[in-house]
């Protein structure tokens, strides 16, 4: 009973801390892209997040998606608002992760939290920017592709079909979307695969 009430006092705070911005759309290719979790009844008293595969066991996310659902968690990410998790990914095909650059098209995928459908975007890597101060933070990418709440932890798609990012943030007064590029956690998303 304890978990149900905190889930429903902080529901308002999680949907606010992602404002939706820009276009984006329902997309069932979605669903082949990212994984869906909620806690609770999607919509009406739940909280959703993305995430997708990494390895035959595990699964990437955004940090903040990792502490509300229910799942097992292998490591938090200490800069970033990342996170991986435990998840059966045996017989699934394997993303190709690489570097995002500026200029890059993206498309997005992932969950909208008000309608618990499969949603997707696509835009343009504009630039990188410190999440706080240069070198002690991490360096987030910012794209005019939209976002909506319960797309965090989503894949964040380069034209040629690699995953270069980790969706996480909105930043509404800019009206675009944040993400985790890919390079900024490729160490130690290796070294904790491996330990």
């Amino acid at each position: 009973m304890m978990k149900i009430t905190l889930l429903v006092s902080l529901f308002p705070l999680l949907l606010s801390a992602c404002t939706a911005v820009g276009h984006y759309k329902v997309d069932q290719t979605a669903e082949s892209k990212a994984d869906f979790h909620f806690v609770g009844i999607p919509v009406l008293a739940g909280a959703i997040g993305s995430s997708f595969p990494l390895t035959a066991k595990y699964s990437l996310t955004a940090g903040h998606v990792a502490k509300i659902m229910m799942v097992k968690v292998k490591a938090y990410n200490p800069l970033c608002d990342v996170a991986i998790i435990y998840h059966d990914n045996t017989g699934r095909k394997l993303p190709k992760l690489e570097t995002a650059g500026k200029g890059d098209k993206l498309s997005l995928y992932g969950y909208n939290a008000y309608t618990a459908m499969p949603t997707s975007s696509s835009g343009v890597l504009k630039e990188f920017g410190w999440w706080d101060k240069p070198g002690t933070s991490c360096l987030y990418g910012l794209s005019d592709a939209g976002g909506v709440p319960g797309m965090s932890g989503g894949p964040v798609y380069a034209q040629d079909g690699a995953i270069v990012g980790v969706f996480t943030a909105t930043h509404p007064k800019r009206n675009q979307t944040m993400f985790v590029p890919y390079q900024e956690i490729a160490g130690w998303v290796d070294k904790e695969t491996k330990s």
